[in-house]
């Protein structure tokens, strides 16, 4: 694959990446209201929601190297009533229009609570629209590998897997740079991170078996389709076999070390300072096992016909 071609799974992964993770920030905000107060934990998440803007920013950029003449692309959008791109363009616009509004108003406004939790939740529904319609520009019956609705489901799963992982990642390394800095919000991100631990590690196993579960439901719908499908099927289970293992063996191994680390913590009262390695490992897995997953789901697919 060239640069061209890179460019279009790059800004689908941190593009669901970006919509995951503000799902999950948003949850784990949303949650943690009652336990904490509204200012704190807004300044609290206030480094990862400027992060996740700027992975978006990063993946709008990346996609233009996929377009032969990129200063065209808004002409893109005339097309939102029949084109799925179309749509998908908008709606990356809108989420990341509504996500740098929600950074603005966390950094400067941060007494507007109301118009921030709207704006979140806002951004929010625009990215699992957006999910939806990246999604569906691959069903069309030209491409036997990717004509099914698991294909969109996968979109969500990705999404999720993806930002949940991130999401842990960063309030890990938002605790080290606040224990660098000797801030005096140390003990209230500890708290947060041992609030939110256990339902991030729950969520990854379920995603990661949510995953597996598509897999096989792929496989036997290429397994049971014509001479096209068989065929995009070999090329996994020969061609590609080592990556297709290597990408399981990933989200079984990033699943598996973060719960029992997380699980150890609880069991010895430690620190989550004790989590770091194991978040960080199991992150760098996770998005290694997608990567390895969007190139199978590239590489594998046979167009039938023109």
């Amino acid at each position: 694959m060239n640069v061209r071609e890179w460019a279009l799974p790059v800004y689908t992964i941190l593009m669901q990446l970006a919509v995951g993770a503000f799902f999950v920030l948003w949850l784990i905000r949303h949650l943690a209201g009652p336990k904490f107060s509204a200012r704190e934990i807004d300044r609290i998440i206030s480094n990862p929601i400027l992060v996740i803007a700027f992975t978006a920013a990063v993946a709008m950029g990346g996609a233009h190297f996929h377009l032969s003449k990129p200063f065209h692309s808004f002409l893109a959008v005339l097309n939102f009533k029949t084109s799925w791109l179309s749509r998908e363009i908008v709606f990356t616009a809108l989420f990341f229009l509504t996500t740098m509004s929600v950074v603005y108003l966390i950094y400067f406004q941060t007494h507007r609570r109301r118009l921030i939790t709207g704006l979140g939740w806002l951004a929010i529904l625009f990215g699992i629209i957006l999910i939806y319609c990246m999604a569906r520009i691959y069903l069309i019956p030209t491409q036997v590998a990717w004509n099914s609705t698991s294909v969109i489901v996968s979109f969500y799963v990705t999404s999720l897997m993806l930002g949940g992982m991130t999401i842990a990642s960063l309030l890990m390394l938002d605790l080290k740079f606040s224990e660098i800095k000797n801030a005096e919000d140390v003990e209230l991100r500890t708290r947060v991170i041992c609030h939110s631990y256990s339902g991030l590690s729950a969520l990854n196993v379920i995603l990661v078996v949510a995953s597996f579960v598509i897999v096989y439901i792929q496989i036997r719908l290429l397994a049971q389709g014509d001479l096209i499908a068989v065929t995009s099927l070999s090329l996994i289970v020969d061609l590609y076999l080592p990556l297709f293992l290597l990408r399981l063996i990933s989200l079984i191994y990033a699943s598996g070390s973060l719960v029992f680390a997380v699980l150890r913590m609880y069991r010895r009262h430690s620190t989550p300072q004790s989590l770091m390695m194991p978040v960080y490992l199991s992150c760098l897995m996770i998005l290694v096992g997608e990567i390895i997953g969007r190139f199978l789901f590239y590489a594998t697919h046979i167009r039938v016909g023109i």
